[in-house]
């Protein structure tokens, strides 16, 4: 059995998961004692030193907000993003991260999925060393998957993330979401809802581009007759073909993400069980945070509740593309086939009026040769009596067959004999052609 990871630290065969360089990462960070929430740009080992040496960290006693966003690689292929386990930080950076922020190592087997998913691990231990950490990740299918890792350590009410994969414009918009965040930043599964509403945001427009796609594609078929075996030409077909494939795609991508948001709705129900169940080990005199948490999961399970219902509603806008899209084929399909049906039509009443012509001819060539057969045995009747072969009046000591007639009979039996071979030959020809045609088409073939 595949049993989940268990939280230890890194081994060289675990970093060896990740590539390595380092590159601008930016840090968002917001402790109890900061109004607002500050962004740092770390480019280089120098600049990664000096933080280190104020870093937060599991043991921080002051609570508070951490979130690294790592820089997304340059692309390895053309018109393929890098993946996400590229992190933009150097290989000793990262082991100090691992420690600081203590991330867990099931990140990598969410990394490597490559499939949307969400985990949750719950270590429990004295009330200064419990964590509760949580892993998801964006499906790979698509461009720009991101990946996230969250420690959240219940004795000081820290949450240190780490985000893969990021491109500028997400960085802006997690950025962004999680200043509007306010208060709400100290509950710990404020970056998976964020990340849920990225991910949101990534399916619909690929929904509404395959929409958009389709709606050009289908206004001529609305609003002017159309030919189907003349407008759809092979390139249009295969439009059309791409465009149903496309759209059952992004419907399974996109169930497959709903059913990690249903998760997700288990997982806050989860975590605030077990915030509640605690409350009196942790902070005894905070009695208002597991409200909060409760407040801040209420709210955020009706959001999940409204992507839900979002999905849904693309998903039902995609299977009106693949319905509609299999409509328009099979009509052209089946216009296709009424056309070869009416050309084999044709062809078959062609094929009758030759064969009925045949046939009249074929009766006048037996009329012929029936007229032939009475009229012959007569013109050679006559055609003998008129030769000068014989004398029918001969004069006393005369022959009344002429001594040449031997030549007559030798020259009739031999041009009757090549008239005979000749017939036989050719005739003989004709019957062996389609048996050699068919042996030399057999042997092509095998």
């Amino acid at each position: 059995m595949d049993w989940p990871m268990e939280d230890a630290t890194w081994t060289d065969y675990d970093l060896r998961s990740f590539n390595f360089e380092t590159r601008p990462t930016v840090i968002l960070r917001k402790q109890e004692s900061d109004e607002n929430l500050t962004r740092q740009v770390l480019r280089n080992e120098e600049e990664w030193e000096f933080w280190f040496d104020d870093a937060p960290s599991i043991h921080s006693r002051e609570s508070g907000l951490c979130i690294v966003l790592c820089d997304r690689a340059t692309p390895v292929f053309e018109g393929e993003d890098a993946p996400i386990s590229y992190v933009s930080v150097s290989r000793g950076t990262w082991e100090r991260l691992t420690k600081s922020f203590h991330i867990h190592r099931s990140i990598i087997r969410s990394i490597a999925r490559r499939a949307a998913c969400v985990s949750s691990f719950y270590e429990e231990g004295r009330s200064t060393s419990s964590k509760i950490c949580f892993t998801a990740r964006m499906s790979a299918c698509l461009p720009s998957d991101l990946a996230l890792s969250i420690t959240y350590v219940p004795s000081t009410e820290s949450t240190f993330a780490i985000v893969y994969g990021c491109t500028e414009q997400q960085r802006k918009e997690i950025e962004k979401r999680v200043r509007a965040a306010g208060d709400r930043t100290k509950y710990p599964l404020l970056l998976l809802g964020v990340l849920a509403e990225l991910e949101r945001e990534r399916l619909v427009a690929k929904a509404d581009q395959l929409l958009d796609g389709f709606t050009l594609r289908s206004e001529h078929l609305e609003n002017r007759l159309w030919n189907p075996s003349k407008d759809m030409n092979n390139e249009k077909t295969q439009e059309y073909l791409a465009l149903c494939l496309q759209s059952r795609s992004l419907v399974d991508h996109i169930k497959a993400v709903r059913r990690q948001i249903v998760k997700l709705l288990v997982e806050i129900d989860e975590f605030g069980h077990h915030v509640a169940s605690h409350k009196s080990e942790v902070h005894p005199s905070e009695k208002g945070k597991s409200r909060r948490f409760r407040k801040a999961g209420s709210l955020m399970k009706k959001r999940l509740q409204d992507i839900i219902n979002d999905y849904d509603g693309k998903m039902d806008e995609c299977d009106m593309i693949m319905g509609n899209t299999t409509l328009a084929m099979q009509t052209v399909w089946n216009e296709i086939a009424r056309h070869d049906s009416d050309l084999s039509t044709r062809i078959a009443r062609e094929n009758t009026e030759i064969a009925l012509e045949t046939k009249r001819e074929g009766t006048q060539m037996r009329a012929i040769a029936l007229l032939g057969m009475i009229y012959l045995p007569f013109s050679s009747v006559a055609a003998i009596f008129s030769m000068d072969m014989f004398n029918w009046s001969p004069q006393d000591g005369e022959s009344v067959v002429s001594k040449y007639f031997w030549l007559f009979a030798v020259l009739a039996v031999g041009l009757t004999l090549i008239t005979l071979s000749a017939w036989y030959y050719i005739t003989f020809r004709h019957n062996r052609s389609p048996k050699k045609d068919g042996l030399a088409l057999h042997s092509k073939e095998v």
